[in-house]
């Protein structure tokens, strides 16, 4: 994809932010393309998964970020947790400056828009065309609900993409638990949980999930000494904390 002025300032800008990560697996190097799990860490995950993973692939990215007319409100709540703040209206213009740029630069990225209504579909056939193209597709699934200091309980419906894949392909996906941390410049990726067909979807979805998250919770633990970042900051759940089980209400806030 063609890179915009925009697009490479600040990839610039953010290989002076975050040092160089290296990527360290628990298993050695896949074979195959797979979804990579990873915790947000607030702008870290992301922003070195994009200057540091080395292996070509996509990343989902909520929808809104790419709506010029959705992405200013978005920023308001879910970026800047603007119902928390004081001087609501300068929290309102940072938040219009970040809906005009964010959307302008997502597209030359290479994302995947996730869509929480029907066009989600989109996001299934994006998907499964990346990684049939031998991408790797970069997840971050964590739910508002804690687990432990490193990472968030995480929403299951990313793990139906293993039944769709099986179904198209015939292969067995995998998915692949990632912890991030800028201290100690790592991108630690766990043994993979791989999709088994012989199984329920609905039965092993959850499952798939827990096994994910317990792997990023481990591999952060096998980390040199660091101060964790959390998915949410606490002003999130002082505000927004009616939400924490009721992800569907929250989306509302933003249609």
């Amino acid at each position: 994809m063609k890179r915009t002025l925009l697009y490479k300032f600040v990839y610039c800008i953010g290989r002076l932010a975050f040092p160089r990560a290296k990527t360290v697996r628990e298993s050695g190097e896949p074979d195959s393309p797979g979804i990579y799990v990873c915790n947000h860490a607030g702008i870290r995950g992301p922003a070195m998964m994009t200057l540091y993973y080395e292996r070509p692939h996509r990343t989902w990215t909520i929808s809104y970020t790419l709506d010029r007319s959705k992405c200013a409100n978005f920023a308001f709540h879910d970026f800047f947790c603007g119902e928390s703040r004081k001087h609501k209206g300068a929290w309102r213009v940072l938040s219009k400056a970040v809906g005009f740029i964010m959307p302008r630069l997502f597209a030359s990225g290479d994302v995947i828009p996730l869509y929480h209504d029907k066009n989600v579909v989109k996001t299934v056939r994006q998907t499964l065309s990346a990684l049939e193209n031998g991408e790797d597709v970069v997840i971050f699934a964590e739910s508002p609900v804690r687990f432990s200091e490193y990472v968030h309980e995480l929403q299951t419906g990313f793990a139906d993409i293993g039944y769709l894949y099986h179904l198209k392909t015939g292969k067995k996906l995998k998915f692949y638990p990632v912890y991030v941390e800028k201290k100690n410049r790592a991108i630690a990726v766990a043994s993979p949980v791989e999709y088994d067909p012989s199984v329920p979807m609905r039965e092993q979805r959850a499952a798939i999930a827990s096994a994910v998250r317990d792997g990023i919770d481990r591999m952060a633990r096998g980390l040199g000494e660091h101060k964790p970042v959390p998915f949410l900051p606490e002003r999130w759940y002082k505000a927004y904390g009616k939400y924490e089980n009721d992800l569907n209400s929250y989306w509302k806030l933003f249609e």
